[in-house]
């Protein structure tokens, strides 16, 4: 009975670790720094030359709080001080997302930051976004 019990704890310790692999704890900080991290500000285009540029942005996301996708990189293009293009190569699972597109187009359509997200994925729209922001501002 004793060899019973030794031999399911350790099979449930090796299944704990298997479940377990690869899994990271969300980075937690304090609400203010939240708030600073969250917020999007806009960007004049007005004074970004034509061109290009990549960016990238990982959310810090709140205590208690997942988001599936919280690291973006984007490449946006700028013609004429108005949002031109923008394609999302990191995550490749949301390159061709009808969702993340229909951002990427509210973005375009406003030549605006300050637009709503996707539904249900507000920590992955906000990287998106303040990605976005960082490419035009560097």
């Amino acid at each position: 009975m004793i060899s019973l019990r030794k031999g399911l704890g350790a099979l449930c310790a090796v299944m704990f670790l298997i479940l377990t692999a690869g899994c990271t704890v969300p980075s937690a900080v304090s609400s203010a720094s939240y708030l600073e991290n969250s917020r999007t500000n806009d960007v004049s285009l007005a004074a970004v030359p034509d061109g290009t540029y990549s960016g990238d942005y990982t959310f810090v996301l709140p205590p208690g709080s997942y988001a599936m996708y919280r690291h973006f990189v984007v490449a946006v293009t700028v013609t004429g001080a108005a949002y031109s293009a923008i394609t999302i190569s990191e995550p490749a699972a949301l390159a061709g997302s009808a969702d993340f597109l229909g951002l990427i187009d509210r973005i375009k359509s406003n030549n605006s930051l300050l637009v709503d997200g996707v539904s249900g994925a507000t920590f992955s729209s906000r990287s998106m976004l303040k990605a976005v922001e960082k490419a035009v501002t560097r």
